[in-house]
């Protein structure tokens, strides 16, 4: 694989060979994906969410083992845990934070190390010039269009007017796949991209083969937004028994159950998950709805049975249609891109 066949701000700031990122995404950015990405050329990122303290060291000291280069580490501030995580990612000095809702370091007073870089996701232009004054080095901008978490705006628009007021890197994230997005969100202001989705229908993804082909089978429309799935709203796809669900409420008796289920999972103590749902207070979100999704969110990616659950998808998963290694995908992706700006040029005729 050639390294640095396409270098942009991005790569250059985190000595990538293509700027592409694998989004860290809970129970599926897990060492086998991640160091198949950063090995790639991409970043991988690696998601704390769901581990313990001593699990995440593990796994930080595994990809270096591995020497797969660049890589970071997702940090979400609302999941149980985080302050084991926070610390543990500063002890291990590990290269990138990456984190969604809250910003990390000011939550813990704590300082950027030095050589450190902070990439934090947005939804706004105002949470954008916020983080960049909050020193982010570079910021990934997830449009409407994006699985999981997404922003109420569409990434055509929000790529170029987040791009046009910071000065740091832009990452577009949000319903991109190919090559033909990486082409776009370049065209639009954006240094690089950021996927979930289509990394998470790859060789190396950890993710049950059942619940790969739920993707491929699935198209554009059947990934929808609600916070009805856990309390924010979250762009997934879903199972049969859960089209017409409408909430906690609607089966209370689940909260008990959902609750000790994650618990054990996350082999959290009482007072770990009383912090993460402070958290989820602080943002607003339906407190019950905000536990049970959590799990059922983390079932159905652990078993694959996604009948009584959901997963996160972006718009994208209409276009998803094979499962190759990631190393073919970064390879496809930015050959595809190189394609399409040549050939956008060339459907430009010059005036007479």
């Amino acid at each position: 694989l050639k390294h640095f066949a396409m270098k942009t701000k991005l790569t250059d700031m985190l000595k990538i060979g293509y700027p592409i990122i694998q989004s860290g995404m809970a129970t599926v950015a897990t060492t086998s994906l991640v160091s198949a990405v950063s090995k790639a050329g991409g970043l991988g990122i690696l998601a704390a969410a769901g581990q313990s303290a001593e699990q995440l060291r593990m796994e930080i000291r595994q990809l270096r083992s591995m020497d797969v280069g660049m890589f970071g580490v997702n940090l979400v501030p609302v999941a149980p845990r985080f302050p084991d995580h926070f610390r543990v990612a500063m002890e291990e000095k590990v290269p990138v934070i990456c984190s969604g809702l809250r910003n990390p370091f000011s939550l813990t007073s704590t300082r950027k190390p030095e050589g450190m870089k902070y990439i934090p996701t947005v939804g706004s232009l105002r949470q954008a010039l916020s983080v960049e004054r909050g020193g982010a080095d570079a910021v990934i901008v997830q449009g409407w269009e994006a699985g999981g978490h997404a922003s109420n705006i569409s990434s055509m628009v929000l790529i170029p007017e987040v791009a046009e007021n910071v000065k740091i890197p832009v990452i577009g994230a949000g319903g991109f796949c190919d090559g033909k997005g990486l082409a776009a969100a370049l065209l639009l202001g954006a240094e690089g991209i950021a996927m979930g989705t289509r990394f998470a229908v790859t060789q190396e993804s950890p993710i049950p083969d059942v619940l790969k082909e739920s993707y491929i089978k699935s198209g554009t429309a059947d990934a929808v937004v609600s916070a009805v799935w856990d309390g924010f709203p979250m762009r997934v796809i879903r199972g049969e028994k859960m089209k017409r669900y409408r909430g906690w409420w609607t089966h209370p008796w689940d909260l008990p159950y959902y609750f000790f289920s994650a618990k054990r999972a996350y082999q959290a103590n009482w007072r770990e998950m009383m912090a993460a749902v402070k958290g989820a207070r602080m943002l607003h979100a339906n407190l019950p709805q905000y536990l049970i999704g959590m799990e059922k969110n983390r079932l159905c990616i652990v078993t694959g049975d996604i009948r009584k659950g959901f997963s996160p998808a972006s718009q994208a998963v209409g276009r998803i249609k094979d499962i190759p290694t990631c190393a073919e995908l970064i390879r496809r992706i930015t050959a595809e891109a190189e394609t399409a700006l040549a050939q956008g040029a060339l459907r430009v005729k010059p005036a007479q």
